[in-house]
């Protein structure tokens, strides 16, 4: 994945859309970026992955 994909979906999931938490850290979510694979989760259990263009979202996948 390049910079500016990366960059597009950090912004696209900055704010989890189930309780608008914007944090990482601290417990509060994370933000992976490994290879072709963008993970973003959240304290209160909402994850988005996004793996060669195709989403999974939603709570505890």
């Amino acid at each position: 994945m390049n910079a500016i994909e990366s960059i597009n979906l950090m912004r696209k999931y900055n704010q989890c859309p189930s309780c608008g938490n914007d944090r990482v850290g601290g417990g509060e979510g994370t933000v992976n970026i490994e290879g072709e694979v963008f993970r973003r989760t959240c304290k209160c259990g909402w994850i988005v992955i996004v793996e060669n263009g195709k989403v999974k979202e939603g709570d505890n996948q």
